[in-house]
Formats: C-alpha cells, sequence, structure tokens
C-alpha cells in the first residue's frame, strides 16, 4: 500500500521535455465494482444494468454475478464482457431485465467472486422505479347491502412513484361517476346501484386502476314479464312460459294466472303446457317472491292456440292397376281446419306450395315412394301415405357367390346365386348367360370342382310378367398357381455371339406371378427374378439349356429347358484360326530349334571328351557305396578318403589352365538348393606337375556318388598362397 502515490513519466528530446502523470492507488482489498444505472427506471420499461471493474488478469481471474432482493439473477439475463487493450481493460457484467412497481425500493447488488467463488466485494444500489399509483378498494360494510341502506367504499393506495396528484376516480361497470373523494359514500341505496366499482388515482407516470369489486343491493323482484308476450301455438304442440323479474336473491315463489285466475299447483319459472289445447287460450301474468318480499304483476301475455287441417285425405282419380309408365292423377281433401287452409304440398313438406289440390304424374317411376299431400293453414297437415302399387320388371339383379366367401381357387367347390331386390309383381323366372351365350337355367349355378377353364363373364337374367332384367356381368375370377411355363427365346433359339438374346419365361397364372426365378444349364440359379433374361453380349460359354421357376401366393410352377446356341461369329473364327496356324508353326520352328541344339551340343560333346584328358577332370557316377582308401599297391594313385561321405556327396572340378595360365580356375557346379552337404575345391596347378583322372581299381560303388582321383607325374612345389583361392592338399 505504500506505493501509492502519484507515478510519472519524463520524456526529453533535444530541448523539449514531457511530463506524464498517473494516480495509482493500492488498496489492502478489492474495490468494489462501479454500475451503470440509467437516470430513470419506469416499469414495464426494458432496462440494462452495467457493472463493472477496472481489473482483468489471466492469472487471478475474477467474475461478476447479481443479486435482486436478496436473489441471485439467472446467467440467462446476464452478459458478461471483458476488454483487454491498451484503451480499456475493465472485467464488466450486463443485466438486462423488466422492472416492475414491486422492485421499488429493493435492493440490487453485484458482487465480486474469484475462480474458488468466494467474494471479495460487492456494490449494492437501491432500485427507484417509477410507476403509476397501485391501488385498491376497502369496504367498510359488508358488500351485499339491503336496498335504502348505505355503504362506504375506501380507495386505498399502495405504492405510488411519484407520489399521486389530485383527487381518486370511481367507476361503476366501467362508466365514471365523477366522485373525486378518497371514500365513496352510498347512501340509501337501490337496486340499481348494483354492480362492479373502481378506484383510480393519477401521478405524473399516468393513471393506475383498480381491480373491480361488486357491490350487490338486496331487493325484492322488479320489472317482471312473461315471455314470450305473444305467442301462437299449435293445439298438442308443447309450450313453455317464462316469468322473468329482476331480483336479488333470485325468486324463490312464482304464482300464476291465466285470465286473472290463479292456476292452482304451478310455483315455479316456468310454466309448460306438454300439448297444448284450444280450451288454454288466454292472458297470462306472474307473481315473484324472494326473501326480501313479493314484487308486482307482470304485464300479461297473450296465448293463442291453433289447430291444422284435421283428417287430410288422398285418392286416386286415374286409372289403376299402375304400371311403370303411366300417368296418374290424384286429389287431396280434408274434414276441417282453423284457420282455413290456403295452400298445399305433394310429396314432401319441402316441396313448392300450390293452390290447387290436384296433382299429376305424368310418368310413374317403378320406385315412386307413398304420396302424401299436406294441407296447410298455420301449419300443414299431412295425410296418410298412399302406396301406388306401381307393378314394374325386376329391379337390382345381381350375383351373389354363396361358396367360397373369399377369393376363388381352382378345385374349390363355388356356387353363385342370382338375386335381385325387387319385383312386381314376385313371380320370377331365372336364366343365366355365358360370355353372351344362354348357359343355364335356375337360380343357382354349383361347380363341384371349378377349373380355370370355367372362367368368364357371367350373367343373370330375372323375368317377370312385366319384363325381364339382366344383372351386371359378373367376371369368375379364379385363382390357380402358374402352369404351362416356357421359355420363348428371341429372335432365336441359335443366335451369334456378341449380340443380344431376350428369354421371356412365359405362363399362365392367376394372380401375376410376381417372381421369376432363372436357372442355367448347369442347374445353378441365375441372380435375376424378372420375366425377361436379358444375355447381352451373349457368348459362346453361354450356350446351353436355360429353365424358368415362376411363383405366385398360391405355389411354383416350372418350364422345361429351353436349348440355347451360341455360335462364333466369322471375327472369331477368322481369329482362331489363325491363332491355330502361328501355334503349329511355333511349335515346328521350337523343335527345329531343339533339333539343331542337339546336334551342335553332341558335337561339342565328342570334341570335348577327345580333349579331357589334358584339361579337364571327369565326374563318375557310382552306386550308392562308402568309398574305401585306396590299395597299397597302387603306389603312384593318390586316392582320398572322406569319412563324411557316408552321409553326403562331394563334387569336384578341376580345370587346367591354358598355357597363358599358371594356376587352375573354377567353373560353378549347379546344385540342388536342398543339398547342404556340397563340398567345394579349387586346385593350383603347379608349372611341373601333371594330373589324370582314372578310376580306381575297387569294389562296386554306390549308385549317386560322384568321385575323382588324381595320379601326378613328376615333382611339383607348392605355389606361393595367394589372397582369395581356397586350396585342398593331395597326398599320394
Amino acid at each position: 500500500m505504500s506505493d501509492s502515490g502519484t507515478l510519472g513519466l519524463r520524456m526529453i528530446a533535444r530541448e523539449d521535455k514531457w511530463m506524464s502523470e498517473v494516480r495509482l492507488n493500492v488498496t489492502a482489498t478489492v474495490p468494489q465494482p462501479h454500475f451503470q444505472l440509467p437516470h430513470q427506471l419506469q416499469e414495464l420499461q426494458p432496462v440494462t444494468v452495467t457493472c463493472f471493474l477496472n481489473y482483468f488478469c489471466s492469472e487471478y481471474p475474477v467474475s461478476l454475478h447479481w443479486f435482486l432482493d436478496g436473489q441471485e439473477v439467472s446467467p440467462d439475463q446476464v452478459k458478461n464482457l471483458v476488454y483487454k487493450s491498451p484503451q480499456k481493460i475493465s472485467t464488466e457484467s450486463q443485466f438486462t431485465f423488466n422492472p416492475s412497481w414491486t422492485h421499488h425500493g429493493k435492493e440490487l447488488a453485484c458482487c465480486v467472486w474469484d475462480s474458488e467463488n468466494r467474494q471479495l466485494s460487492e456494490k449494492i444500489v437501491q432500485l427507484d422505479v417509477r410507476h403509476t399509483p397501485k391501488v385498491t378498494i376497502g369496504a367498510i360494510h359488508p358488500l351485499e347491502v339491503k336496498e335504502g341502506k348505505s355503504v362506504t367504499l375506501k380507495c386505498l393506495v399502495q405504492s405510488s412513484n411519484p407520489e399521486i396528484q389530485g383527487g381518486f376516480l370511481w367507476f361503476k361497470d366501467e362508466v365514471n361517476q365523477l366522485y373525486l373523494d378518497e371514500n365513496l359514500i352510498l347512501s340509501n341505496v337501490h337496486w340499481q346501484q348494483t354492480g362492479n366499482y373502481q378506484c383510480a388515482a393519477m401521478n405524473e407516470i399516468g393513471q393506475g386502476k383498480s381491480e373491480a369489486v361488486h357491490l350487490q343491493v338486496l331487493y325484492s323482484p322488479k320489472l317482471s314479464k312473461v315471455q314470450p308476450s305473444e305467442f301462437i301455438v299449435l293445439e298438442n304442440n308443447t309450450v313453455e312460459l317464462y316469468c322473468t323479474t329482476k331480483a336479488y336473491p333470485p325468486p324463490t315463489n312464482y304464482t300464476w294466472y291465466r285470465d286473472e285466475k290463479q292456476i292452482l299447483g304451478e310455483t315455479n319459472e316456468k310454466l309448460k303446457f306438454q300439448k297444448v289445447n284450444r280450451q288454454q287460450t288466454g292472458q297470462y301474468t306472474c307473481l315473484a317472491e324472494n326473501s326480501e318480499g313479493w314484487g308486482e304483476v307482470s304485464e300479461k301475455s297473450r296465448l293463442d292456440v291453433q289447430y291444422p287441417p284435421a283428417r287430410v285425405l288422398v285418392t286416386i282419380i286415374s286409372q289403376t292397376p299402375i304400371q311403370e309408365g303411366d300417368s296418374v292423377t290424384l286429389a287431396c281433401s280434408y274434414e276441417k281446419s282453423h284457420p282455413p287452409v290456403n295452400s298445399y304440398l305433394w310429396r314432401s313438406p319441402r316441396s313448392k306450395k300450390v293452390n290447387s289440390n290436384i296433382f299429376n304424374i305424368s310418368k310413374v317411376s317403378w320406385n315412386t315412394e307413398p304420396i302424401t299431400c299436406w294441407a296447410c293453414n298455420i301449419k300443414c297437415s299431412p295425410s296418410t301415405p298412399l302406396n301406388l302399387d306401381v307393378q314394374y320388371a325386376p329391379r337390382d339383379v345381381k350375383i351373389i357367390p354363396v361358396t367360397p366367401k373369399s377369393a376363388i381357387r381352382s378345385g374349390d367347390h363355388v356356387q353363385l346365386q342370382c338375386d335381385f331386390g325387387s319385383s312386381h309383381p314376385k313371380n320370377v323366372n331365372y336364366s343365366w348367360t355365358l360370355n353372351g351365350k344362354h348357359f343355364h337355367e335356375g337360380k343357382y349355378l354349383n361347380w363341384n370342382s371349378i377349373s380355370p377353364e370355367d372362367s368368364g363373364l357371367y350373367t343373370c337374367i330375372v323375368t317377370n310378367s312385366i319384363g325381364r332384367s339382366h344383372s351386371q356381368g359378373w367376371d369368375l375370377n379364379i385363382l390357380y398357381p402358374p402352369r404351362h411355363l416356357q421359355v420363348s427365346i428371341n429372335p432365336s433359339d441359335m443366335v451369334m455371339e456378341k449380340t443380344s438374346v431376350v428369354l421371356t419365361c412365359e405362363a399362365d397364372a392367376n394372380p401375376a406371378i410376381d417372381l421369376y426365378t432363372w436357372f442355367d444349364w448347369r442347374g445353378q440359379k441365375i441372380n435375376y427374378y424378372g420375366q425377361k433374361l436379358t444375355l447381352w453380349p451373349v457368348m459362346t460359354y453361354q450356350s446351353g439349356a436355360y429353365w424358368c421357376q415362376g411363383t405366385n401366393k398360391l405355389g411354383t410352377g416350372q418350364s422345361l429347358p429351353a436349348m440355347l446356341t451360341v455360335y462364333y461369329s466369322p471375327e472369331t473364327i477368322g481369329k482362331r484360326i489363325a491363332l491355330g496356324l502361328g501355334v503349329c508353326l511355333a511349335i515346328f520352328l521350337l523343335a527345329l530349334l531343339v533339333f539343331q541344339y542337339v546336334r551342335c551340343w553332341k558335337k561339342i560333346r565328342e570334341q570335348d571328351f577327345q580333349e579331357r584328358p589334358s584339361r579337364q577332370a571327369s565326374f563318375f557316377i557310382r552306386n550308392k557305396r562308402m568309398r574305401k582308401p585306396p590299395s597299397t599297391a597302387a603306389a603312384q594313385s593318390s586316392g582320398y578318403y572322406n569319412p563324411a561321405a557316408e552321409e553326403r556327396i562331394d563334387y569336384s572340378t578341376l580345370q587346367f589352365p591354358l598355357p597363358s595360365s599358371s594356376y587352375l580356375e573354377t567353373s560353378p557346379v549347379n546344385i540342388q538348393p536342398e543339398d547342404q552337404s556340397v563340398t567345394y575345391a579349387v586346385v593350383k596347378k603347379p608349372s611341373k606337375s601333371d594330373y589324370e583322372n582314372v578310376t580306381p581299381q575297387s569294389p562296386p560303388e554306390e549308385e549317386g556318388l560322384h568321385y575323382s582321383e588324381l595320379i601326378q607325374f613328376g615333382n611339383g612345389g607348392r605355389l606361393t598362397p595367394q589372397e582369395g583361392v581356397e586350396y585342398v592338399t593331395l597326398k599320394h
């Protein structure tokens, strides 16, 4: 803290000097953050409050947290910022909210926390939220008061910032009552003062209005009426009359009068006649009563009971019996009516009204409904429906499958029935046609075991004395598994290679085949499941028999094999002939070359054997027998015995040099890789020595062993060893 004070920086450039000072303040505790509040806060207007601390250190981070009225603010309402630049170093937090009047006077705190959530410092401000007056109504007396009593309502101010200006306003059912006092005093209240009351107060922000309170005045029934005021009703209809009145509490008892005579037993609000009659016509009044007393007798209401025409009758004037298409004349009559009949309706009450009671039908239909006549005054009265009894040919002829009820399959027992909707007269005959030709007489068709050949379009005919009617054609759809499968080949069963050939699996099935399977001449399934198998480009190796299978939901059928022959194209035939001739010529030339090579090799071998004693050692194949030491009788014969010869084969090559050479050189020996017991020898021949290969006189040797013996002529000295030369010692 002793470092607190003024710090300065002086800059000197030649004759000029500059001095800049900064105040350093070192405190013992973390300083309080700073607040940035709008000049004024007003309810329901969004506001953003900023809390900042002129500090940032990545090695010692701090965070800012908000608390409103002791409750921490949700992070969703807070936006945190960090500034790190030469112009500004700061840690900031912005809190955006909509202040309400309940926030007025509450504390808003901004706290500085370290990384371990320990509070380092805080800054608290008290919110000053400007809002309209918040008022409520308090009643000095209960809000239910009897008519003629007094009641006082008081307007209470809960909060106002700034203070209210002027007086108070009072409203009844949203209408200003022009009372400016804090208290609303209602003396000698009457029933019309019942309603919802509100008070309001004003300040600089605006007007605040209280919630409505309901003032209920208790009073006896007023303004009683009978509804409807005039009622015209037809006899035997239901009539309901209501006694309406204004009263609180609601009336508990009613008295009804007809022509000023009390109707005994009727004490409810509703007077109901289940079936009114003409004797109940008259003037009706009512009287209501509640806990506050009796009201006044209501105004009069007239009930006028009328009745429609009675015993209405329809008669046929034209000739009978009636057949479909004839003209018919009808007449309508009635016995009595009040008021008199003024119009008629025919067929239905929705038809057009006419003044005549005569009705003509030019062409009567077979299904003409019974004819009804309505004779009308205030209401229309119907006659008893008249059935014209029209005769007609059978109608709605149809074919009904009796068995089976579901889909028909090949082999099923099938029965079809010929039926019709109606016929007049009802005596009928039945017949059947198949594809337009007469097929059968009778009501039923039966098949013990139906087959696909029975499919066709069947028609049923029903005949009576008026005429005949046909059913719609009924397609007898028989389901059966695939059959008669065969493979057709297009363009033909013999095609040239590299062309296109289409194999089609043809079949008869119902329902249609939904899966095709193809097989080749080897019986292997082809990975294709369509009806048409296309081979393109087809090759000769694809020649052979092909067959197919077809499957629907009823089963699987299989075709006979169809032979496809693919022959070579002229281009391929030419290429194969040329290739054959080329191969033959190559074989001939190769044979000739081998023959010449053998002849040359034999000549070389003959010459080589003639020159071998003076130039090269020989190798001999013997029977597979252990090499024994040479006989001591041959003094000049030096045979080298190698005991390891029992288990291995030794190879040795001696190359005598030409006259210009001073020593022997090795020549390669071709051996098999698996022979691991080969011994190689390199011999240096002295200038005065001579060697000769001989066959030792010894017992028969093992087959497969190579032996080499050297006989030295003359005496020779050993040469000086040379680097890179391997030597063996030969003794004799």
